[in-house]
């Protein structure tokens, strides 16, 4: 017994709501306080999520298809792997944004070196 019925005004509110969510990511987007890359993520992961409320026999085809028995399960299961994933994009960006930051600073830590090189060549000369 599978309980994945979804009523419409469940429907009309989650698409409200996913509606809502898009605008807000183009907001974010429109104000450069969210880069393109994860606004595009962010839209396709709010679009599946609505369209797997929205159109249930989608829902109904992945509950069947990975065993699951209840929807509110695969829900639940949709939520892990997309939290897993944007974990595993987070930490991405975090190590080649630490990778930039280490090239920043020793580059800086170079021109500094080279700085009081030219500093201590002109004191020579004066």
């Amino acid at each position: 017994m599978m309980y994945l019925d979804v009523s419409l005004h469940t429907k009309i509110v989650v698409g409200l709501i996913g509606l809502f969510f898009i605008a807000f990511i183009i907001f974010l987007l429109y104000k450069k306080k969210l880069s393109e890359s994860f606004a595009l993520g962010w839209i396709f992961v709010t679009i599946i999520a609505v369209s797997n409320v929205l159109f249930d026999s989608l829902l109904k085809y992945v509950v069947e298809f990975t065993g699951v028995k209840f929807g509110a399960f695969a829900i639940s299961l949709f939520a892990f792997v997309f939290i897993f994933a944007m974990l595993i994009i987070f930490s991405i960006k975090i190590s080649t944004l630490a990778a930039q930051n280490r090239k920043l600073a020793q580059y800086i830590g170079l021109l500094e070196l080279k700085i009081d090189q030219i500093d201590a060549a002109q004191s020579v000369n004066e």
